[in-house]
């Protein structure tokens, strides 16, 4: 059984772009996908958050664990609507009793907090998921790779890969070649999802990027 976690070297930086991706190239390798967001923050109970629209992009199920109104981390989220924050082992339970395969989707990057004590790490490491990073392509994302990378090693998270993602428009190629060159030595690097304004066009474009990921796992 397939069990995904898509985290970030930032937010905005394409994880929801990734996740729909990485959900339809499952779905045309037969499986059954579920789309599912851990925390989502800063969407209305009756807005369109993140799990809705990949699982919409990818035609796939989608489930969300938790809501907050108010943006940013799930932990201020919840301080500010006076409820208790959150627990990675509840997140986590709620993660084992989706069945299937899953792909879910973090909140910004991975030590974003739930607590005082814990993050979205905690969770990832208690329902035993496999990290897919999503790299932003700008400066700064090579050492907010490599903090990902090394606290998923700590964890004991597995790593699938990471994805480079032109979020903002074309990258210098050599910049782009450099942060590919750095990475692959200590991650696999499944591809480049290159710029495109129509999400539609990036997830299918993303979706090959996961083909060989999905073959070589079967």
């Amino acid at each position: 059984m397939r069990r995904y976690f898509v985290t970030g070297t930032d937010t905005d930086v394409g994880k929801t772009r990734v996740t729909a991706a990485l959900a339809l190239a499952l779905r045309r390798a037969g499986e059954n996908p579920t789309i599912v967001k851990i925390v989502q923050t800063g969407v209305r109970p009756r807005g369109e958050g993140d799990a809705q629209h990949a699982g919409r992009l990818a035609g796939v199920p989608h489930v969300e664990l938790a809501r907050f109104d108010k943006g940013g981390d799930p932990w201020t989220a919840a301080l500010a609507e006076g409820s208790p924050p959150l627990t990675a082992q509840r997140l986590a339970d709620a993660v084992d009793k989706t069945p299937g395969t899953i792909v879910a989707e973090g909140i910004g990057g991975i030590m974003v907090p739930l607590n005082a004590d814990e993050h979205l790490g905690h969770v990832a490491a208690l329902a035993k998921l496999e990290a897919v990073i999503t790299v932003g392509l700008r400066l700064g994302c090579l050492n907010h790779a490599l903090l990902t990378w090394s606290l998923c090693r700590e964890l004991n998270i597995p790593i699938a890969g990471a994805v480079l993602v032109e979020r903002w428009g074309r990258t210098d190629p050599t910049y782009r070649d450099d942060v590919y060159c750095v990475l692959q030595g200590s991650l696999p690097v499944l591809g480049v999802l290159a710029f495109a304004p129509g999400e539609t066009q990036a997830v299918e474009a993303g979706a090959k990027l996961f083909e060989s990921l999905v073959k070589q796992e079967r």
